[in-house]
């Protein structure tokens, strides 16, 4: 079983993964975290390209690296850990994240983005993916409270985080099936509560 976890920076994806890692592990799967873009030796060094201020990079050249990541995420890690029993994967962001920040947020297109993941990711898609959503003004006093340096991305404009919000929301229509919004405004267990029924109902095995 291949689970995403989707949202902006902020929205508490790493909180929440780490639990759901522990939850997991307890249950007695064989589960795997890993990220976007990263998760190999060559997807970190795209990650510390894409994520350095001072690269300047455009929107179909940033959607490029983040394919060539995740294409050689799929190949040596995805792709070998799920053909293991009771395996689980956790990815901090996939591919639905390039349609919504490229695809949306760059405007190059959220039909276009789509059709190029599904050659990068060989057709694998989640089987479920779960949308940590929270506004603009929760995810900027989240980042200011965790007082990290703000990467490339993270220092794009209001309306770019606006936009890319505007197609989550459109990916949870367009995918209703596998996309599923999580409140995150709300307190970390009131959150996680919310990620462990979505993934419940889901799981291969029963707990």
């Amino acid at each position: 079983m291949l689970i995403s976890f989707e949202g902006i920076d902020g929205s508490g994806k790493s909180t929440q993964l780490a639990r759901t890692v522990a939850w997991l592990k307890s249950l007695g799967y064989d589960v795997l975290l890993t990220r976007e873009p990263g998760g190999t030796a060559a997807g970190e060094q795209i990650r510390a390209q894409l994520l350095d201020p001072r690269s300047h990079l455009s929107p179909r050249a940033e959607f490029l690296l983040y394919s060539a990541s995740r294409a050689q995420l799929v190949d040596e890690v995805l792709l070998p850990h799920l053909r293991k029993p009771r395996a689980i994967a956790l990815v901090d962001r996939f591919a639905d994240s390039s349609t919504v920040y490229q695809g949306g947020g760059r405007e190059l297109g959220i039909e276009e983005v789509e059709a190029v993941n599904m050659f990068v990711t060989g057709n694998l898609s989640p089987d479920l993916t779960l949308y940590l959503d929270v506004d603009y003004a929760t995810s900027v006093s989240r980042r200011e409270r965790a007082g990290s340096e703000p990467d490339r991305l993270e220092r794009s404009p209001r309306e770019f985080f606006e936009s890319v919000r505007e197609a989550y929301w459109e990916l949870c229509e367009r995918h209703a099936a596998r996309v599923r919004r999580i409140d995150a405004s709300g307190d970390e267990d009131t959150v996680f509560a919310q990620v462990q029924a979505a993934i419940a109902e889901r799981l291969p095995v029963k707990p």
